[in-house]
């Protein structure tokens, strides 16, 4: 139930890379450089719930750049380091432990873990055994084009034009509501629709910003392409982003930790862990 980004050919790149054959973990880049938005405004009079004594996290190890092994044997990764962060905003101890995936609900059900930081998808059916924190990360959708052809992505500009999306996709749904003077292209996976745009049989792509970024950054791309134009984030479309999960009922937690995060965002903290593990900004 996981929120899935990566295929598994980027995975297998994204695991060296971070690892140390490739990009490096911290990125030049500012945070107030990158564009990256505020996601949960402060509200007036809203006040963070009383720290708990500590958490016991729990994530997997499997699902790079958000939780993987580096190449020291580190459990690290974006979600990890937000899951570290909010322990120290709220200077309290915390253990991170790591299960298979599947196991992660039944671990904080029974009591043997207390947060899953781990992308856990927020749907009705897991609202029945998880209460949600307020999002940490939105995964953006993004126009991406060869050089030279970079011209801002409009509706008018892209008209009578082949846009590639994958099948079946909230990408292109969006670009049938927004963008309906173009012609779709569609592809079973990331593999083939990056190659579609490199090979020219498309005149641009629309997918999500994380795939996109380390292909663009990889081998593969050869520097063919970039992005193009901005950042689409309507939760409509493109869901309300990655949030740590704890067990239903424990409202307390939750507002210890949404207080938290509210700071961290408010600050810049979590653009900047951002930074760390993409190889561009995604905005």
């Amino acid at each position: 139930m996981r929120c899935s980004f990566l295929p598994n050919a980027l995975r297998l790149i994204v695991i060296a890379s971070l690892a140390g054959f490739g990009w490096p973990l911290v990125a030049e880049a500012d945070a107030a450089d990158a564009g990256y938005p505020q996601l949960v405004p402060l509200a007036l009079g809203q006040a963070a719930g009383a720290a708990p004594a500590s958490i016991r996290f729990v994530t997997s190890d499997d699902f790079p750049p958000f939780n993987f092994v580096d190449g020291g044997g580190v459990l690290t990764g974006f979600n990890v380091e937000v899951a570290r962060a909010v322990c120290a905003r709220l200077a309290i101890p915390c253990t991170i432990q790591v299960r298979p995936f599947p196991l992660l609900l039944a671990t904080v059900r029974d009591n043997k873990a207390d947060a899953i930081a781990a992308g856990v998808a927020d749907t009705p059916a897991l609202r029945r055994h998880l209460a949600y924190s307020v999002p940490y990360f939105r995964e953006p959708a993004r126009f991406v084009r060869r050089w030279p052809a970079l011209v801002e992505p409009s509706p008018r500009a892209l008209a009578g034009k082949t846009v590639g999306v994958l099948a079946g996709s909230r990408y292109g749904d969006f670009i049938r509501d927004f963008f309906p003077s173009t012609t779709q292209r569609t592809a079973a996976g990331e593999a083939e629709l990056f190659a579609l745009l490199k090979d020219g049989k498309v005149d641009a792509l629309f997918t999500g910003a994380v795939g996109a970024s380390f292909w663009l950054a990889g081998p593969a791309a050869a520097g063919c392409c970039a992005f193009s134009g901005g950042a689409y984030s309507e939760p409509a479309y493109f869901g309300d982003g990655m949030k740590i999960a704890v067990a239903a009922g424990n409202a307390p937690l939750k507002s210890a930790i949404d207080g938290a995060l509210r700071s961290l965002d408010a600050d810049g903290t979590l653009a900047d862990l951002a930074l760390r593990f993409f190889p561009e900004s995604l905005y």
